[in-house]
């Protein structure tokens, strides 16, 4: 019996790749396809989020085992090219490919890779025009972020960008004192349902999105009814436009101060300018929905994996 197998290297730490290793396998399974996460014996399960995804801790592989290991592994994918077994690459990011992967992935035979998005997928395919690329897009998950009433306050995540979260923190006040009092919440190591609480809940998000394959947590803040203003991170361009955000060129700090400014103004003065950007931000949200994901995703594997598909309902 054929299973799909993603390999996972959990540390602990919030991190999107693998929220999306959870959410691929859990949704599989939902879907018939017997799908599990395999994880070292000495590496704990993400506690950070609520998943329905099987995990094995350590062991070996069956021979029939499909496995999917990240593109960010070079050991994984050096150790697993001399197994018999089929392999799919997961691209989430391609500058990991570019930094890591690619140093394990010799450009022939051509790999078979799943990923995340366009830009993703356009990135892959100038490394290696022979592959098989099968998309299946990161989400906004409409399951869990929402709107609620909302209080003036700046959310961001500074994970990625803690140097310019801390300066766009201190100019705001200083280029617009008008925004100084308006209170800051850092999402450092949240759980996803904490995450979603507080964006629900607050006006403004900043994104110190880096060097992205798509940045999903600027349609979290979408899909939550935040106005959204800061940087693409370059895969945000897969879905940044005028309407939908207020966006800085990659790295200004100044540009992106002045660009919360702007969305604090629209957010204090409300009326039908504000709608249109909150509509346009949700619409944007709900093109990369958890129900698109999921559609794509079954399709993929019914490409790549037919035989993995157990039932046609959900397995146990």
């Amino acid at each position: 019996m054929a299973r799909i197998v993603y390999l996972a290297f959990p540390t602990g730490a919030v991190s999107g790749g693998q929220k999306m290793i959870l959410r691929h396998v859990e949704t599989l399974r939902d879907l018939g396809f017997g799908a599990v996460v395999w994880r070292r014996a000495d590496a704990g399960a993400p506690a950070w989020l609520d998943h329905g995804a099987p995990m094995e801790a350590g062991g070996g592989f069956r021979p029939d085992d499909i496995l999917v290991v990240p593109d960010d592994a070079p050991n994984a994918l050096r150790q697993t090219q001399a197994l018999p077994n089929r392999r799919v690459v997961l691209c989430q990011n391609q500058f990991t490919l570019a930094s890591l992967g690619v140093e394990a992935l010799p450009p022939a035979p051509a790999p078979t890779f799943l990923t995340v998005g366009r830009i993703a997928a356009q990135a892959i395919r100038s490394l290696y025009p022979d592959a098989t690329i099968e998309v299946a897009p990161c989400f906004a998950d409409e399951r869990r972020f929402g709107p609620a009433a909302k209080a003036d306050a700046v959310v961001y995540s500074p994970r990625k960008r803690p140097l310019e979260g801390r300066a766009i923190r201190n100019l705001l006040p200083r280029l617009h004192p008008a925004h100084a009092a308006v209170p800051w919440i850092a999402l450092e190591g949240a759980h996803e349902a904490e995450v979603a609480r507080v964006m629900a809940g607050s006006t403004l998000f900043l994104s110190l999105s880096r060097l992205e394959s798509v940045g999903m947590t600027p349609l979290e803040a979408m899909a939550s009814g935040c106005l959204v203003a800061g940087f693409t991170g370059i895969g945000g361009e897969d879905y940044a436009t005028p309407e939908n955000g207020i966006w800085a060129p990659e790295d200004d700090c100044w540009a992106a101060a002045h660009a919360l400014a702007q969305a604090a103004d629209l957010a204090r003065t409300g009326g039908p300018a504000l709608a249109a950007r909150i509509e346009a931000g949700r619409a944007t949200a709900a093109a990369w929905s958890y129900a698109n994901f999921r559609e794509a995703l079954e399709a993929a594997w019914m490409r790549l994996a037919p035989e993995a598909r157990l039932r046609s309902g959900a397995l146990e």
